[in-house]
């Protein structure tokens, strides 16, 4: 597999596509994490548990190297309210207590009430997940994947591009040069072979 991804560069779209379908489905727990997120209405598992166990798996490393939490993200514009979200969080985390990594459960539709407090920057309510995706940090990054009918389907809004020749970029639409450093700097010592941009 870390020779296919080496390769992944070099591929054409549907075939990065259907390599990283493959790939994601051997990583531990993942479809287990994929069959439960569908309890959840509209929701995707994105971002790091994806991008970076390909760097890891192209640097030798163990699977979930480094991997801080599994970002989960649903849509409920019918309920803003902290106590939805929060019993979503709960209800994973006991369904797959044997992930010794954390899930991050986020109701993108109620991210505008929170995002200025927690990172200093005014957001406008978001009109959907796949918004919110094109406008995380990193280029490489904006990603997310779910099960649907069997298959699986991805949000990539710039590709894959970025995280198959382990390329870190910034993307500018909604955050700042210190958000940006503060995980590209992070990640470029945890992943050695990154080629990390400046702002």
């Amino acid at each position: 597999m870390k020779k296919n991804l080496l390769n992944g560069q070099h591929l054409s779209l549907d075939e990065q596509i259907a390599l990283l379908s493959e790939f994601v489905m051997t990583i531990d727990g993942m479809p287990q994490i994929l069959e439960k997120i569908n309890h959840l209405p509209n929701a995707w598992v994105g971002a790091g548990i994806i991008f970076q166990n390909v760097w890891n798996v192209i640097h030798g490393y163990d699977f979930n190297t480094f991997i801080k939490d599994i970002d989960v993200l649903y849509w409920d514009e019918n309920d803003l309210s902290w106590q939805s979200e929060n019993s979503y969080i709960q209800a994973l985390t006991e369904s797959l207590s044997e992930m010794n990594i954390p899930f991050d459960v986020k109701n993108i539709a109620r991210v505008h009430l929170w995002y200025e407090e927690r990172f200093g920057i005014p957001k406008a309510r978001y009109h959907s997940v796949q918004e919110s995706i094109s406008t995380w940090p990193v280029i490489g990054a904006c990603m997310a994947m779910r099960m649907n009918k069997g298959q699986l389907e991805f949000i990539a809004p710039f590709g894959f591009q970025d995280m198959f020749s382990l390329r870190v970029r910034p993307n500018k639409i909604l955050v700042n040069q210190t958000i940006y450093e503060g995980k590209a700097i992070k990640w470029k010592e945890q992943w050695p072979k990154l080629s990390v941009e400046n702002w």
